[in-house]
Order: C-alpha cells, then structure tokens, then sequence
C-alpha cells in the first residue's frame, strides 16, 4: 500500500514538473538559411523598385501535422546565412518581409539598386508569392514554393518568369529537419530566378 502511494506522489511530481515546464516554454521563430551566391552577372547602373505580393490560396504556411511540431512557432521567420543557426537575439520578418529582404540582397549583389520609393524612370521588380507550405507527411517533411516575377517599366513592356520548387526530407527527430528543408528549396528557388533575362526581355538596357 505504501508502495503504491508512493508510485501515484512520484506520478503527482512528475506532472506539476511537466506542466511547469509547459508554462516557462517561449514561442520561438522559424529559421531560414539562406545561401548567397556570388554573381557573375554586373548589372551596375540599373535600379528596381522592389514590391512583394502575397496571393497565395492559403496564408497558412504549416499544415495541421506540421503545426504539432512547431506548436509554439511565433508567426516570425528568422533569416541567416552562418553555417549554424545563430544564438541570442536576431532580426525577424513576417514572410513577405522575409522573401523582400532576401530578394534585396540578391538584386544588390547584381549591382542593381533597390529604390525606397517608385520613381517615374524606376522599373518595377514585383514579386508575387504563388505558394510557400510545409508539411509532415508520415515521417517526411514536404515544402512547396513558388513565386511569379514581373519586370516592367510603364507597363509597355513586360518580363515574367514562374519559378517553383518542392523538397522532401525524412524526419529524424524534433523539426529542425523541417527548418533545414525550408532553408534549402528557398535557397534554390531565390537563386534559380534568372534575373539578366528579365531585364533582357522587359528591354531595360
């Protein structure tokens, strides 16, 4: 009898243990790895106006399924580019901030310059987000991602490129292998985007 009392009290601890710990848990971002590469293409001397659409059927990046392993993801993507995630406090963004910011970094690394503001001589560089999900698919994370780019300057002249991508990686354990997937078909399709040609077919010299 006293056995079975002293079971249910270590049982009892064990639970008030499990749901404070519960309770000091913070919500946390969304780490996304992004690989710059450097460009052999010199596009110095043009500048864009850069301009992020979010048209996506769903504004729900995660699954149900993918949402019980990030069950205390804040809504903020965390960018970085170090070959681990970083520690302490870094810079976040909603996901049209995100993709702005690492669209920015790859015009600029072209040499093009990123306007503040929409000028009457400035082309407009509009990026709209097609699709951007994450799934968990038994033990296998699935990521999609599209977007459409438009470059025009007064809307006489059009360029347009569809880009799209999806990955699948097994789950091993917790979600980092979800971050990772993310990083990677992000990094692939940000830097699939043939940029030179958009300029070339919009007639932008």
């Amino acid at each position: 009898m006293k056995q079975h009392k002293s079971t249910l009290g270590i049982l009892f601890v064990a639970a008030i243990i499990t749901l404070m710990l519960a309770a000091c848990a913070k919500p946390y971002h969304f780490y996304v790895k992004y690989d710059l590469t450097e460009s052999a293409v010199d596009l110095k001397g043009q500048a864009v106006f850069l301009k992020i659409l979010d048209e996506r059927d769903s504004v729900d990046f995660l699954s149900q399924k993918a949402r019980n392993e990030f069950d205390l993801w804040d809504g903020r993507f965390a960018l970085y580019h170090t070959p681990k995630k970083p520690k302490g406090k870094v810079e976040t963004y909603p996901l049209t901030g995100l993709i702005e910011a690492v669209m920015k970094m790859r015009l600029e690394n072209m040499g093009i310059t990123v306007m503040e503001k929409k000028m009457d001589d400035t082309p407009l560089f509009e990026l709209t987000l097609n699709k951007f999900f994450l799934d968990l698919n038994d033990r296998t994370w699935v990521s999609d991602f599209s977007y459409t780019v438009k470059l025009t300057l007064d809307n006489q002249k059009t360029s347009r490129e569809i880009v799209s991508g999806q990955a699948e990686r097994t789950k091993i354990m917790g979600r980092g292998a979800g971050e990772i997937l993310v990083g990677d078909i992000f990094t692939e399709s940000i830097n699939k985007l043939n940029i030179e040609k958009l300029f070339k077919n919009a007639g932008i010299e």
